[in-house]
């Protein structure tokens, strides 16, 4: 797994150390051009990557309702609130210290989360056969990095790093990920998860179904033979959970013939998301109107007025 070999390890501390000592602004260039092998106008941001990291540098950090979002475990009042309890995955308990878990009152299967970034999750199984102190181990590591630190995505640096236990909702598991612009969700991508050394696998649709002509050269293509029955109960539903953003991407989890809220994620890939055809770039980024934002923050072509 990548996270555990060495070179992982050692670029995450770069990355920290360089967050420290470099202007934000100057490190998300430099990103960029590294992952995305082009420079970003984070000026005059016209692209979809080049408005997900103004929002990043200029919005993000210091809004409360986008922090709360990204925050996994906090997240989840905010879509009772939407009056959607019914589509969270039901929690089991929650800490903030791993070493405060009591193993015995736990369920045979479940799931381990922590809420301040990506992929800082646990799948139980089996109880009888899982190993305990490594899980304590992962999570008091994961408890101590500053996730926003690595891609300057600093909103979240400011969430309170707490663990929550979940139903397990078995390993058939696909991803609906709707992407919503200025309340309106346009896009998905539907996804599935590595599994039994199978490729990760990606597709991206239009909201009748119709594939899209994009692709991701990261992931293994995806198609879809139909949308599941209730497809439009989940566009509704992502409808009031984006209505409160420019952009946002709302993500659920389908299984055992239904869906659940799985997150709310503010900057795909850090706002370095690779399109291929690099044109959906620009396209998508005209669907985002960020000029509110400008004008309530009075930067304009990236000078504060």
């Amino acid at each position: 797994m990548e996270r555990d070999s060495i070179l992982y390890k050692v670029r995450r501390k770069g990355q920290v150390l360089a967050q420290h000592i470099m202007p934000d602004e100057w490190m998300c260039k430099f990103y960029s051009r590294i992952l995305l092998k082009k420079k970003v106008d984070l000026k005059n941001p016209k692209t979809f990557n080049e408005k997900i990291q103004w929002l990043k540098l200029h919005d993000y950090p210091n809004n409360d309702l986008v922090i709360q979002g990204a925050d996994k475990y906090r997240v989840r009042k905010y879509v009772e609130e939407k009056g959607l309890k019914n589509i969270l995955v039901p929690m089991i308990a929650d800490w903030d210290n791993p070493e405060k878990i009591n193993w015995e009152e736990l369920p045979d299967k479940f799931v381990l989360k922590c809420n301040h970034g990506c992929a800082y999750n646990i799948l139980c199984a089996d109880k009888s056969s899982f190993d305990k102190e490594d899980a304590v181990k992962k999570m008091k590591k994961w408890m101590k990095e500053d996730f926003g630190a690595f891609n300057i995505e600093t909103h979240y640096s400011k969430i309170v790093p707490h663990i929550t236990c979940e139903e397990y909702l078995g390993e058939c598991i696909i991803d609906y990920k709707f992407f919503c612009f200025n309340g309106e969700p346009k896009y998905i991508y539907v996804s599935s998860d590595l599994v039994h050394d199978r490729q990760a696998q990606i597709g991206f649709f239009y909201l009748d179904g119709t594939k899209m002509p994009l692709i991701r050269d990261d992931y293994a293509p995806m198609d879809i033979e139909e949308l599941p029955p209730f497809f439009e109960n989940m566009k509704k539903d992502a409808e009031l959970l984006c209505e409160d953003f420019p952009f946002v991407r709302v993500d659920f989890f389908v299984a055992n013939n239904t869906y659940y809220f799985a997150e709310l994620t503010f900057t795909p890939s850090g706002g370095m998301m690779p399109f291929n055809p690099d044109k959906y770039d620009l396209e998508w980024g005209e669907n985002m109107d960020i000029s509110k934002i400008q004008e309530r923050k009075n930067i304009r072509g990236g000078t504060i007025m």
